[in-house]
């Protein structure tokens, strides 16, 4: 599986692109970037976007890459996620008043989104991939994705607070490659990274903890003016972690 990072930070600054992340050139989790970064031909080979939960920051870019695949593919683009979070896009932002409904458009018989609602913990088949949605805890319903292929699983987590239902899951799973994770807040802004549902690098290293977590941990969603200090305190408490580049590609390759 090639994991292609087009934008991997909890706020936009020049330099800072939104949380966007590309498998394989097909399949996309979260769009916070998607369409400020690809090229239009490469948006147009999306054929599935994953989203994690309806914050701007994830979801913005999903209504440009609408409008730019436009008379540029003969079937839809797949939007999953579980049920309240599709509903939230429907309601909030593609509601024809923030911005026209690509549900709809040119028609309900061959729009150019067509959302798809997952169970959660139960997988879902998107080509290679076998999908997994497992409820996460923030302030508007988050879930993460495990991710299973050849390569064996992948975790990736959408915007969380302490949880427990996704460690439950993980412990103990003896493919499990990497696990990707956000990290938003220095310790000395612990209650604002609690009550906006985020982790702290303290916070973080409790979180692994809890799954007995033994693959490589990579750490997203740092607000850009508290890179330097997020970084700092993670070497400290979680030397071990990586701390993903904007604009790489990591590869996963097939387990012997």
């Amino acid at each position: 599986m090639r994991y292609r990072v087009l934008g991997c930070f909890g706020g936009e600054a020049p330099g800072y692109h939104l949380s966007s992340f590309l498998l394989d050139d097909t399949v996309l989790i979260d769009a916070g970037s998607v369409s400020g970064v690809l090229e239009i031909p490469a948006q147009s080979r999306i054929e599935a976007v994953l989203l994690t939960h309806s914050h701007l920051d994830h979801v913005r870019g999903l209504c440009h890459l609408a409008d730019n695949v436009f008379g540029r593919r003969d079937r839809p683009i797949s939007v999953y996620s579980i049920e309240p979070v599709l509903e939230a896009l429907k309601t909030s932002l593609l509601n024809n008043v923030l911005w026209p409904d690509f549900t709809e458009i040119p028609n309900s018989r061959m729009p150019i989104l067509e959302f798809r609602a997952m169970a959660e913990g139960t997988s879902t088949l998107l080509g290679q991939f076998r999908v997994t949605p497992i409820r996460l805890s923030h302030t508007v319903i988050s879930i993460g994705y495990l991710i299973e292929g050849d390569f064996g699983a992948f975790l990736h987590l959408g915007d969380t607070g302490p949880s427990e239902q996704v460690w439950r899951l993980v412990k103990g799973m003896s493919n499990l490659r990497a696990v990707v994770i956000g990290t938003s807040f220095p310790n000395r802004l612990q209650q604002l990274a609690d009550l906006s549902g985020h982790l702290t690098p303290q916070g973080l290293k409790a979180e692994l903890a809890k799954g007995e977590v033994k693959a490589s941990v990579y750490i997203y969603h740092m607000k850009p003016h508290y890179v330097s200090e997020i970084t700092q305190e993670l070497k400290q408490l979680v030397p071990a972690c990586h701390i993903l580049e904007q604009g790489k590609e990591y590869l996963f390759p097939p387990l012997p």
